[in-house]
Formats: C-alpha cells, structure tokens, sequence
C-alpha cells in the first residue's frame, strides 16, 4: 500500500495514518459545509428582505387605491 502525506502550508509533508487522512477528509467537508450553510443564511435573509419589501409595496397600493373613489368621478359624469 502506498503511504500517505499531508503536506503542510508550509510545504513540509509528513507520513500520516489512515485515521488520520479520514480526520483531514472530514475536517475538509466540515468546514466547506460551514460555508454553504453560511450562503444559505444571507440567501434566505435576502429573500424575507425582498419579501417585505413587496408585502410593503402590495399593502401600500392598496392604500392608495382605496382613496381613489372610482364610483363618484363615474357617476358624475
């Protein structure tokens, strides 16, 4: 079986166990998980900021539209 080496940052490369490659291996998701979950967070928090953004926007038409009197401008006519 061939041996296994973790090379550090600074270029030295150590002999390593099986374990301990299973150790690095999971380190390596752990923290690419840690940045998914942390796009995912600003993702949703900029959707509910969109969101709120149109219900503002929805409630403040139909304010709008309820002081336009439609019935009195055509029955006048």
């Amino acid at each position: 079986m061939k041996p296994m080496y973790y090379k550090d940052d600074d270029g030295t490369k150590y002999k390593i166990s099986f374990s301990e490659e299973i150790q690095m291996k999971n380190l390596h998701a752990a923290k690419e998980n840690t940045v998914w979950l942390r796009r995912n967070f600003y993702a949703k928090l900029t959707l509910v900021v969109i969101m709120l953004i149109m219900v503002v926007t929805f409630i403040f038409l139909l304010y709008r539209l309820d002081q336009v009197n439609f019935f009195t401008i055509l029955m006048t006519r």
